[in-house]
């Protein structure tokens, strides 16, 4: 029913009642009845307007019964009738407003919820598609939800339907994470980034970029992190920073070489000066200037040794191999090369530089790995022996072998598709290490031996 309608019907029931008193005996009174009209037009009024009805009709009352009217009498009875029109009128409007503001209250929600859920849909949607590893836990360190990326991340070469992330411990595949989140006061506003080691389900390590967030939820508290795998862009770093050594190395050799074949040919002339003019073994200045060139040779051989020498620290071998077997996991899964790590758990620090070490192994694992290529069954094997006082690790393959050891660590070796500068580079480095870089030959493949110094003091 309309506005107008509710009000043109509530009047015409005033008139009608107002009639009907006015026409009665004085037996009947009929105030009460104004009360029906009133609740029917206060919902079609504002909240200001409802006295003025209720001053209205209890005017009409008061017109239409047959009470004689005097001060004491009438006042009271009209304030009577005043207060209780505008008071039902008042319930009623404001009982039909409270109803109708919750109606709207609830058509807003219900839009509000199916927003929401329209939301969540498309957040379950984006973070099931995404590339990035996404996974939740709880306090306890409990995997909730994780999505196809953080499945086929941590199942590795593993099929996905045989290991499921929900429900497993997270300290299973990311402790480090796991540490972080458990038992830490305040952690339900933790917002960070960490990088740590993870390792997927056949035990292999990675090394992973984790942004994490907590929040608490009515169900206690939630952690959610996004993992993404960081090995190869650390190898190809360091991959890249050997690249850099070894041209700028080649570059340095090339000038030198330059230099040594200058010198040589100037011998060669005095040389021929003395065959000449002097008889072998007579004293003359070309017998001096010969003595100048040759300590020039010797100054300009001596330079490998300068600039071999590195800022030695003493290195945690542990936390250093663990870090090469991630960067190499990665490399020889995509060559389906079998890694062998037969390193113990507990090795003693060394003297070294873990920049130069690393790109020491990198040279090495990526000769091997070319030696590799066309194997059957190629295999990467990495072991350690400690002595009293050097740690030795070695790098094994089982390829082809190599057919002149004697040339590997020359610079600018004759050997088809190698620079010959790797190797000469490579045991430089350790030298100044106080170490070696050693060949150790075998009945086939390879086998390079990495001698460092155990730092049980001051060098």
């Amino acid at each position: 029913m309309s506005r107008t309608s509710r009000i043109a019907i509530g009047i015409a029931s005033v008139i009608l009642i107002g009639y009907a008193d006015r026409s009665l005996s004085d037996a009947i009174p009929l105030a009460l009845l104004y009360l029906l009209p009133v609740t029917l037009i206060s919902t079609a009024l504002r909240r200001w307007q409802i006295p003025l009805l209720g001053l209205a009709c209890a005017s009409i009352a008061e017109y239409a019964d047959a009470y004689p009217w005097s001060l004491r009498q009438g006042s009271a009875r009209d304030a009577l009738y005043f207060f209780a029109y505008t008071a039902a009128g008042l319930y009623v409007h404001e009982a039909l407003s409270r109803r109708q503001a919750e109606s709207q209250h609830m058509i807003e929600l219900e839009a509000e919820i199916e927003a929401r859920r329209a939301i969540e849909e498309q957040l379950r949607l984006v973070v099931a598609n995404s590339s990035i590893a996404i996974i939740t836990a709880d306090e306890a360190g409990t995997i909730l939800q994780a999505n196809d990326a953080a499945e086929k991340m941590f199942a590795g070469e593993l099929s996905e339907s045989d290991v499921r992330l929900r429900d497993r411990s997270l300290d299973i595949f990311l402790p480090s994470l796991a540490r972080v989140q458990i038992g830490r006061n305040g952690w339900g506003h933790l917002r960070t980034m960490m990088q740590c080691q993870g390792q997927r389900a056949n035990q292999e390590p990675f090394l992973a970029d984790v942004w994490m967030s907590s929040y608490l939820t009515s169900s206690g508290g939630r952690l959610t992190a996004m993992i993404v795998d960081s090995s190869t862009d650390v190898r190809e770093r360091e991959e890249a920073s050997l690249e850099q050594v070894l041209v700028g190395s080649r570059l340095a050799l090339g000038a030198l070489s330059h230099e040594i074949r200058n010198i040589c040919a100037a011998i060669a002339v005095v040389q021929q000066n003395l065959s000449v003019t002097h008889p072998v073994g007579s004293s003359s200045e070309d017998f001096e200037a010969l003595s100048q060139l040759v300590n020039a040779l010797e100054r300009l051989a001596s330079v490998e040794l300068s600039m071999a020498k590195r800022q030695q620290t003493r290195l945690k071998l542990d936390a250093f191999l663990r870090e090469l077997r991630i960067i190499l996991s990665s490399s020889v899964r995509e060559l389906d090369i079998q890694l062998d790590w037969d390193v113990p758990e507990r090795l003693p620090e060394v003297w070294a530089d873990s920049q130069s070490l690393l790109q020491v192994f990198l040279n090495l694992t990526r000769n091997s790995e070319t030696a590799l290529c066309g194997v059957e069954d190629p295999t990467l094997t990495v072991a350690t022996s400690v002595t009293e006082t050097v740690v030795v690790v070695r790098i094994t393959d089982n390829g082809h072998g190599v057919v002149q050891p004697e040339q590997l660590f020359r610079p600018f070796g004759n050997r088809t598709g190698v620079s010959g500068l790797g190797l000469y580079l490579s045991r430089a480095m350790m030298r100044g290490f106080h170490g070696d870089l050693r060949y150790e030959a075998g009945e086939s493949g390879a086998t390079f031996a990495v001698d460092l110094v155990i730092a049980q003091g001051n060098v």
